[in-house]
């Protein structure tokens, strides 16, 4: 017997994805504003370098379609405007295609999960190379090269509390980057005259995630996100930097651990807002904290 005082509506959260498929026939369309500030880099005793503010307004656009009750397609488009020091540019970034196949649909009272595989093709459509030296870098907006990323993902309702459902989110996942040209100036460092291949390091994610019920329409949300990159290694000509040493296009294995808190409100069972947080905590990485509204609709 069904003893839930509601059924939970749910948006977020900010960055795990569903381990649900969108029914057969309907089309979800979920918008994202993104403000980013990345100030630094961290150090190996969890402090941070400054490298000098770099401000992100980025703007980003998921469109996703159910074809049957196991499948479906969802595209997505993003562009980036960015300040440092007041230098500013604007650039398309890459789009992608990312196909969900429903293996598992959880059942309510029980330990049975949804459990969802994504296979997402991401197109080089933003710049990478031969970037305008007097932009500081910020020009780059996509990485050069396809990339083919593989999740898995799991979710779960569960009702530890009767007036206040919890939704589980568990992503795991890894990217696949093939050999890209670079040329002068690009995404991945280089100067005047680079000229050869970059071999990106592959990159594994994993992400837990909550979403805790207030009630049917108030929702608290978060993601804890840990990403570990591979080293990206380059052949070719290396280019000179502006004082005239040798410039480097690859880049050392990172790793980054960071938090996205939000609140959700939903209006009914196909259409909310969630805002909310992303930051970073701990890591070899660049440090970022950014500021994210979305809206979802499923018609």
């Amino acid at each position: 017997q069904d003893q839930r005082d509601y059924i939970p509506w749910y948006t977020g959260p900010l960055i795990a994805d569903n381990a649900n498929n969108i029914g057969k026939g309907l089309v979800n369309i979920q918008p994202y504003l993104f403000f980013r500030d990345t100030p630094g880099a961290f150090n190996k005793a969890w402090g941070q370098q400054s490298i000098g503010d770099t401000f992100t307004f980025q703007p980003y656009v998921e469109l996703q379609g159910g074809i049957t009750t196991w499948f479906d397609i969802t595209a997505e488009a993003q562009a980036f405007y960015k300040d440092k020091s007041g230098t500013k540019s604007f650039e398309v970034g890459d789009t992608s295609v990312k196909l969900g196949f429903q293996l598992l649909k959880e059942k309510d009272f029980t330990a049975i999960p949804s459990i969802r595989v994504t296979v997402i093709e991401s197109f080089p459509t933003g710049k990478y190379k031969n970037l305008n030296p007097n932009k500081l870098g910020i020009d780059a907006s996509g990485s050069g090269s396809y990339e083919t990323i593989a999740n898995l993902l799991i979710g779960k309702v569960v009702y530890w509390f009767k007036a206040h459902p919890i939704r589980w989110r568990i992503n795991a996942g890894y990217t696949h980057s093939v050999k890209t040209r670079i040329k002068n100036l690009n995404a991945y460092g280089g100067g005047t005259n680079t000229n050869g291949k970059v071999s990106p390091g592959g990159t594994f994610n994993g992400i837990l995630a909550f979403e805790f019920s207030f009630t049917q329409r108030w929702v608290l949300a978060s993601d804890f996100v840990h990403v570990r990159s591979a080293k990206t290694t380059f052949k070719g000509t290396a280019g000179t930097n502006p004082d005239g040493t040798a410039a480097s296009s690859t880049n050392p294995s990172s790793h980054q651990t960071s938090i996205a808190p939000a609140l959700e409100y939903n209006f009914s069972a196909n259409l909310g807002v969630l805002a909310g947080a992303h930051f970073s905590i701990h890591g070899n990485a660049t440090s970022f904290k950014a500021g994210i509204i979305s809206a979802e609709y499923t018609f």
